[in-house]
């Protein structure tokens, strides 16, 4: 049974591996290359016919053709090659003099062995253009026929399809898609080839966990975006703050503050931006758990504890009462009752769980307290118990108090947004440490946690420009 991974997460895969440095024009090398491989494998000679589309399928099979020495290649084009890293391929292929047809001038009599490179994990729903024709013209072809990753017109995570190529052979990249266990019948052998992704790089986020997490909506309303409710305050009054106003610049709809009575005056002065209700008392106790529960149910998410001390127990009781939680400094309890992301420094997961914060440690206090933990550290470790990710961004600036209430603030924007706890938590955890990291680059070490909010909107917008 091959190993799978969905077309979202390899998507996400691929724009990490660019981002720590291997680039996706590597890949792509090494992609074709595999091709050709499997290809030399089984035929010494023989005439090829490649049917690129105009994405990044087509550029790996561009690269296949340049292994196949001694073969008769042909590429015929489905229509303009969109994808720069699949055009700088193609060009190559021209400028060594191989024929380039376009389908639609293009008589096809056939061939020995025949690429599908057509529609790659992206394609979804009906096919469009020339691609059902040429998917025709492919299936009645006596050839060898070779799919790309997935064989086109084949939905590549659920197996469903109407018209779809029936390959001998598809060779898919880094690890199977699941929609080729899916639908046997038509991937023929299946061929999983190493591309060259680290192992380690499967298992630190980047800007594709951020991209799997972060959502805008075209059409949406106030509030399709998130409704976050922020719970904490005394004796510290700054911590609730920062991370309303953190929930705030990394997408947040809305965000309400509540805070004890005795500290309203000053929390309710930081910013017009936040909506800010008074709880009763001078600090808050289990007594407070019927209020914090009717102001969340307009809410997505809670985010509890910042600027608090010892209020676990306070967080054990509205979490009976709640769907989602993000859990920090005083809040922090081992016994959670709802889906909830905890975010201890080592210091308060060795007060929680009694254990030393390592990595080993975390999954199991994950697994046994049925939450998703980020613990904050040089290197962020983030554990649901099942699975298991790495945090590198940010740097010795963000050891400035505050920024763990910044985390906890994005972390609840994200979580506000999405069913996954793990999916969020590794956003989360990125894009708190790359702002740190833009601050950096503006300030040196001596930043704020102010300075790492008002960075988020930047970080945000650079890692959304990435394709």
């Amino acid at each position: 049974m091959h190993e799978t991974i969905d077309s979202r997460h390899m998507n996400a895969l691929d724009l990490n591996c660019e981002f720590f440095g291997l680039s996706r024009l590597q890949l792509m090398e090494n992609a074709g290359k595999g091709i050709a491989e499997e290809i030399l494998s089984r035929f010494n000679h023989g005439r090829v016919v490649i049917f690129a589309g105009t994405g990044n399928n087509g550029g790996d099979a561009f690269v296949a053709a340049r292994f196949l020495k001694g073969f008769d290649v042909e590429i015929v084009l489905a229509g303009d090659v969109k994808s720069e890293l699949a055009r700088r391929n193609l060009s190559i292929l021209e400028k060594a003099g191989m024929p380039v047809s376009r389908w639609g001038s293009y008589e096809f009599e056939g061939g020995d062995i025949i690429i599908d490179a057509l529609l790659g994990t992206g394609f979804r729903g009906k096919l469009r253009g020339p691609y059902r024709a040429i998917i025709h013209k492919i299936n009645e072809s006596d050839g060898f026929k070779v799919s790309v990753d997935v064989p086109s017109g084949l939905d590549a995570d659920t197996g469903e399809y109407e018209t779809a190529v029936r390959a001998d052979l598809t060779v898919t990249f880094h690890r199977a898609k699941p929609g080729l266990l899916r639908a046997g019948e038509l991937a023929g052998e299946v061929v999983v080839k190493d591309i060259g992704i680290p192992e380690l790089f499967e298992k630190l986020s980047g800007p594709g966990d951020f991209k799997l997490a972060y959502r805008r909506f075209e059409h949406a309303h106030k509030g399709m975006h998130g409704r976050v409710l922020v719970v904490g305050g005394s004796p510290y009054i700054g911590a609730p703050v920062l991370s309303a106003l953190a929930a705030l610049k990394a997408g947040a709809d809305i965000v309400t503050l509540a805070v004890p009575e005795s500290i309203y005056p000053q929390a309710g002065s930081f910013s017009p931006e936040l909506i800010v209700r008074s709880i009763p008392g001078d600090e808050l106790s289990t007594e407070n758990v019927s209020e914090i529960a009717r102001l969340a149910e307009k809410h997505d998410v809670v985010v509890f504890g910042m600027g608090t001390v010892d209020k676990g127990d306070v967080a054990e009781e509205i979490s009976e009462r709640v769907e989602r939680m993000v859990i920090d400094a005083g809040g922090l309890s081992p016994s959670i009752h709802c889906n909830a992301i905890l975010t201890p420094h080592a210091g308060e997961f060795r007060r929680v769980f009694g254990k030393e914060a390592s990595e080993v440690n975390v999954i199991d206090a994950a697994e046994k307290s049925g939450t998703c933990i980020i613990l904050k550290g040089k290197r962020d470790i983030i554990s649901d118990g099942e699975r298991t990710k790495y945090n590198d961004t940010g740097n010795a600036g963000m050891t400035v108090g505050g920024t763990g209430d910044v985390l906890a603030g994005i972390a609840g924007a994200l979580y506000a947004i999405n069913d996954d706890a793990f999916t969020a938590a590794c956003a989360s955890a990125f894009i708190a440490g790359y702002a740190g990291d833009l601050c950096f680059e503006e300030k040196g070490y001596n930043f704020t946690a102010l300075d790492v909010i008002e960075k988020l909107p930047h970080a945000v917008k650079k890692i959304m420009e990435l394709k």
